[in-house]
């Protein structure tokens, strides 16, 4: 029998033994605990930190579409600040990745309870908390795209290269204005705006002399609209006036030997002037067909938007003023003239006006007379060469004319006599058809053209193509007027050369509307075919008048610096 102290000791020490298994049985525990959390937690971190930087390399890039160094930059998407902040976080985050294990601290935790009741603690690895991601499925930086210069990628801007496009043509232009000085000296002749004879500024009295016509055309509608004479009689008087506006100050500009420039400034005036006298008299004579009883008109000058009262001469000579052909009893008004806005578009036509006259003398005249030769030896190389370096000048020209006629000078006379529709033509260089460009580039002869000739042709029950047909034909007539009489010839090229866009209007208006083709091939017939019929013109008037102009003078001998 074993006495009672061995048996306890006995006792105790198994107790120990058994303690110290437990104690190493859960060290062993932990530590593989211990390993598979920081298994997980390192594969989170992982995955958080790459699903962080695919954001943020996201947001770099997105933030290259934002940057106000590119052209037509989109603007900030609520999107942006998510992503900005998840940036901020990899950023405040890169450096963490390696020293997140240094952070780690140990707590106690509570082992099974032993035999004797007693319990045991055993240090443990408590993992920060991590939040339950999955595995980022995107290519980060990557992502189906075209390049920006194939067919297949849309809604490219490419106003950059634009840009640069504008710069070039301005060194190329820079460089023939010094070539044309070198070659020719300054040309420009002040003595074509002396006043010595009367003969040198036809169009100052033929101006003045519309001014008939259009009292004449104020008379007839006053003595109609009292019954003085009958309709008919009315009638033809108004066809006689508005031929005489138009055939005596044409005859006029020949019988004077007028100088081509001044001859299609008046010629100009001459086509507006008998518009507006056949409008006046067209809705003057409607309005009286609304009351056929003359006892129903009451004159009252005080309101001028009722028939018969808008027939007085005031109401007359501010209608030649506004800048529209189309007579109405009212027009939209502005409120005031604003004179700041007044002076400053007449500075501006005034230098842009000298501008082109410079232009005209010291560039196009040497281009056309120095053609004059390959013209008449029929050498096409030479002329398609003439041509091609008469366009650049000749589209500075008409451009310019454009915006200093449509522009300045209508909203000039808009600004002056009140007049609020100021919607003189549209954006006809973005045409793809010569159809748009006809309808757009000249709202005024557009109207016109809709309210005195295609609209009556259709309510007679002529068909749509009757009514083209006929708008173009009396734009080819006026067309052929404004080049010809001033060139003192009739070659029919104008008339003709109008005529044939209602062919290219009908063989393109399917293919080609819509897209930039047609719009290149619109620039192409407007860059290449002015120049054209100004050549033809020219040389049949030089060969008509050889001594209007002095034969061209070269300051150097060299072919190389003939323009």
């Amino acid at each position: 029998m074993e006495s009672p102290n061995i048996s306890n000791r006995k006792k105790h020490k198994d107790t120990k033994n058994n303690t110290e298994n437990i104690n190493n049985n859960n060290t062993i525990i932990s530590e593989k605990e211990n390993k598979r959390e920081k298994k997980n937690f390192f594969q989170t971190l992982e995955l958080e930190t790459e699903r962080i930087r695919n954001i943020f390399i996201n947001h770099e890039f997105h933030k290259l579409d934002r940057t106000r160094s590119r052209i037509n930059a989109p603007k900030v998407v609520s999107s942006d600040t998510e992503s900005e902040s998840d940036s901020e976080v990899f950023l405040s985050n890169k450096d963490n990745k390696h020293s997140s294990h240094h952070h780690h601290h140990h707590r106690k935790v509570t082992s099974p309870t032993s035999s004797n009741g007693a319990t045991t603690t055993s240090p443990t690895h408590t993992s920060p908390t991590s939040p339950t991601v999955t595995r980022p499925t995107s290519n980060g930086l990557f992502a189906p795209r075209h390049s920006l210069l194939s067919s297949e990628s849309k809604d490219i801007d490419y106003r950059g290269f634009l840009n640069l496009l504008v710069l070039l043509l301005i060194f190329i232009s820079f460089r023939l204005v010094i070539l044309n000085h070198l070659t020719y000296g300054v040309r420009i002749d002040l003595s074509l705006l002396t006043i010595s004879e009367y003969h040198r500024w036809p169009g100052v009295l033929i101006g003045l002399s519309l001014n008939i016509f259009i009292l004449f055309a104020y008379l007839i509608e006053l003595a109609a609209a009292k019954r003085i004479f009958k309709n008919r009689f009315c009638y033809i008087l108004r066809v006689i006036n508005c031929t005489a506006c138009i055939v005596i100050p044409s005859t006029s500009i020949v019988a004077f030997d007028a100088n081509p420039a001044s001859g299609i400034i008046v010629m100009i005036m001459i086509c507006i002037y008998s518009m507006k006298l056949i409008s006046y008299a067209y809705e003057n004579s409607k309005q009286r067909n609304f009351y056929p009883d003359n006892s129903s008109f009451t004159w009252d000058y005080k309101d001028s938007t009722i028939y018969p009262n808008n027939l007085t001469l005031k109401s007359t000579y501010w209608y030649m003023l506004v800048p529209t052909l189309v007579y109405q009893l009212s027009y939209p008004r502005s409120e005031r003239i604003r004179k700041r806005f007044l002076i400053r578009k007449i500075i501006e036509a005034l230098f842009l006006s000298l501008l082109i006259f410079y232009m005209v003398e010291q560039y196009m005249v040497p281009l056309v007379q120095n053609s004059l030769k390959p013209m008449e030896q029929y050498d096409m190389v030479r002329i398609v060469e003439r041509v091609m370096k008469l366009s650049l000048p000749n589209l500075y020209v008409w451009l310019l004319g454009f915006y200093v006629f449509f522009h300045l000078y209508l909203n000039i006379m808009a600004e002056i006599t009140r007049f609020g529709d100021r919607e003189f033509y549209r954006d006809w260089w973005n045409s793809t058809g010569l159809d748009y460009f006809w309808r757009t580039w000249n709202m005024p002869v557009h109207h016109w053209m809709v309210v005195l000739i295609y609209t009556p042709m259709r309510r007679r029950g002529w068909s749509k193509n009757w009514g083209y047909f006929m708008c173009f034909f009396v734009s080819a007539v006026f067309h052929e007027l404004v080049i010809s009489i001033p060139f003192h010839t009739i070659k029919l090229w104008a008339f003709f050369g109008i005529m044939s866009q209602m062919v290219l209007i009908a063989l393109t208006k399917n293919l080609l509307n819509g897209s930039s083709t047609g719009n290149i091939i619109f620039w192409f017939s407007i860059v290449l075919g002015q120049p054209m019929i100004v050549l033809l013109y020219y040389r049949n008037f030089i060969q008509e008048n050889p001594d209007l102009y002095p034969p061209v003078t070269y300051l150097s001998t060299s072919e190389g610096l003939k323009l």
